[in-house]
């Protein structure tokens, strides 16, 4: 293809071959019945079964399809952030590649981005009948990230999107950060929502997810947290904490000082002394951070001042 398309279909794959044909099949269906050209970009994630074989099969007399391989599995941000690299077209559309997101539905997603949002996520409908344990633990995921957030979204690990191309494009995806994508993007400054759609039983292979999902979820939580709501403020967080250990500092040194007024003898407070004294000099240590993480931020704030007006 030389002219860009107006679609690109960015679809990670792990050991998914029995799915591979079926899914390239459908999406050729939606896909021609909608104007404008379009792309699938196949991401390999170190599949060890043949689902580069049967990738290879459907690129075969197609030259809207291409295969990127990643040497090792290197999980979905990963895979993600490569399709986004190489897409072309102005719309991203994401979708797992276990024939549980059905294509059919990328019309309805279609008919809600053009309402004027930037990204539009897949709600996942009917989850609770197949996959009833996932769906009753992402349940308090979901209501403390709409919490957090201030992002009125039900299933906001759908891997079932529509986005801007920018929007993909923005994302700095790395660990297991995908799951939050809704999330970075409406930092960034994006308009999200969500719009219900089919979610079908898993027909090939099995989930490639286990128990330490949660946990590692729970830490790139943190990381989002942390790196969406204080990266442009640190100070914010470091001086409160800091406050927090000066109060606790200060308030043993008084109570040892109250103690030594009254009669008692400083010996027999010397932890109480040690521990104080490094509370103050921790609280210290964490405004001076915040200091330096506040300038630092100043900085990135300025250089992207600059990188936006050069882009005008």
């Amino acid at each position: 293809m030389t002219e860009a398309p107006i679609f690109s279909l960015v679809v990670p794959a792990f050991n998914e071959e029995g799915s591979v044909e079926i899914l390239a099949s459908e999406i050729q269906k939606v896909m021609t019945e909608l104007e404008g050209q379009y792309e699938l970009i196949w991401v390999d994630d170190g599949s060890t079964d043949a689902t580069v074989e049967a990738m290879q099969r459907v690129q075969a007399g197609h030259d809207n399809i291409k295969i990127l391989q990643l040497g090792r599995n290197m999980g979905k941000s990963e895979a993600y952030t490569r399709g986004f690299s190489a897409a072309r077209g102005n719309l991203i559309i994401t979708l797992d590649a276990d024939l549980q997101d059905d294509p059919a539905e990328i019309p309805r997603l279609l008919g809600e981005f053009h309402k004027g949002f930037d990204l539009v996520v897949g709600r996942k409908m009917g989850r609770m009948g197949n996959e009833p344990r996932k769906a009753i633990v992402s349940r308090p995921f979901n209501f403390a990230l709409r919490k957090l957030f201030k992002l009125d979204l039900h299933d906001t690990n759908s891997g079932f999107r529509i986005m801007k191309s920018d929007v993909a494009k923005s994302l700095n995806l790395y660990g297991d950060l995908y799951r939050f994508i809704p999330q970075i993007a409406h930092l960034n400054g994006s308009s999200v929502t969500e719009v219900g759609v089919t979610h079908r039983k898993r027909s090939f292979g099995s989930s490639k997810y286990g128990a330490s999902r949660f946990w590692t979820g729970f830490l790139d939580l943190c990381t989002v947290t942390f790196l969406g709501l204080f990266v442009r403020k640190p100070l914010h967080i470091f001086a409160t904490f800091g406050a927090v250990f000066a109060i606790l500092g200060f308030g043993l040194e008084v109570y040892v000082l109250l103690q030594k007024l009254l009669g008692s003898t400083f010996q027999k407070h010397v932890a109480a002394i040690i521990i104080g004294a490094m509370l103050l000099i921790l609280s210290v240590q964490l405004f001076m951070s915040g200091i330096l993480a506040d300038m630092l931020a100043s900085q990135r704030r300025m250089l992207e001042d600059i990188q936006r007006r050069f882009e005008r």
